[in-house]
């Protein structure tokens, strides 16, 4: 891998919106409320909702803040990757066509971009990246973008009007939250930092637990989640790709500073590290970083808010190594290992340090 043109994370935008909504709060609307602590249960104990705004316009915000970092103005982006799950993209309306990329391209001026979606469920940024450092490497384009928006809580307001008994499917949309990310990508100028490995795989035949339709009962669209076979099939293979991973990269489980996983929520994250004990036979150092607690599971974006989060705590420093680790409906597993160069404090200087995580 050291022969091969590293790719960096030249910015990173996120955008959370402004209304906090509690776990108390949205089971409190559920017209069956469950008999579950889901606070407890999940760890969850809030998220952020979107008003007046839909998952294009959370993008875009996302995308102004990473330009806003960015040494790159807009139009010289010569690509933009939308990876949102989320076509919610106005009052009743969903747009497949055209590309979400093309409507947030014009939106921020990256007009001369080439612009185009990829959808990949939860694994979705992750999956943009792999393309556009596809693209880097091999000369095609010097600089681009990969942004998506989550408009997660019409999922979850549909099944807060639709939950009818303690074991319903639409249980785990109630760990839902909205927000967008966004992060500018290029040739690192270094060997040291940027992407070492970034690696996908899918087991097909486990799309069974879990996907979206639209509501049989009603306006709107539902997730289906056989939550305790998803997590189960998850940790059978999880600590098998995350050790090749670390193999692939020449790393040790010594080398990372920080883990950021899929934020499906605090407990999942718990007993997912404990899977990945028991295939490795030692303890996980405490470096797994949370966000769900504060965020909730916001699907493509929420790597990037928890990087947002823990960058602006100073957690994250330069220099540090992470592990991305993603999990998505496929079932699609998928790792990266990455180092950062002066990233954490060009946005904590940029963000003002010491704001509140609100305020940034």
């Amino acid at each position: 891998m050291s022969m091969v043109q590293k790719v960096r994370i030249e910015s990173l935008g996120a955008y959370l919106p402004d209304k906090v909504l509690t776990m108390e709060e949205l089971l409190a609307s559920c017209r069956r409320r469950p008999p579950w602590d889901l606070e407890r249960i999940t760890g969850i104990r809030q998220r952020r909702e979107a008003v007046g705004e839909y998952a294009v316009d959370l993008a875009v915000q996302a995308a102004r803040r990473a330009l806003t970092l960015s040494r790159y103005p807009a139009a010289e982006l010569d690509v933009v990757v939308c990876a949102s799950i989320s076509k919610h993209n106005g009052e009743n309306e969903f747009h497949l066509e055209p590309a979400t990329a093309a409507r947030i391209a014009r939106a921020v001026g990256a007009g001369a971009a080439r612009a185009f979606d990829v959808v990949n469920a939860c694994a979705g940024m992750l999956t943009g990246i792999h393309v556009l450092q596809g693209l880097i490497r091999a000369g095609a384009a010097r600089c681009g973008m990969v942004v998506a928006g989550e408009h997660n809580m019409p999922v979850a307001r549909t099944a807060a009007r639709e939950l009818r008994h303690r074991f319903d499917g639409q249980m785990a949309a109630l760990t839902l939250g909205d927000g967008g990310a966004a992060v500018v990508l290029d040739a690192s100028p270094d060997s040291a930092s940027g992407f070492h490995c970034l690696d996908l795989v899918s087991g097909a035949r486990h799309d069974h637990y879990c996907y979206s339709r639209p509501s049989r009962r009603g306006p709107g669209g539902i997730l289906v989640t056989k939550a305790h076979g998803l997590q189960r099939k998850g940790n059978e293979h999880f600590p098998a790709y995350l050790k090749e991973i670390l193999d692939r990269s020449g790393w040790t489980l010594d080398d990372l500073d920080h883990i950021v996983p899929h934020q499906v929520s605090v407990r999942a994250i718990e007993n997912s590290a404990r899977a990945v004990e028991r295939y490795v036979g030692v303890p996980l150092p405490p470096i797994t970083r949370v966000s769900a607690d504060g965020y909730a599971n916001t699907s493509t974006t929420s790597h990037f808010l928890a990087l947002h989060r823990f960058i602006l705590e100073g957690t994250i420093r330069p220099g540090d190594n992470l592990l991305l680790v993603s999990g998505a409906s496929g079932i699609v597993i998928s790792h990266a290992t990455y180092t950062f160069d002066d990233l954490p404090d060009r946005y904590r200087k940029l963000w003002t340090p010491g704001a509140s995580l609100e305020e940034a």
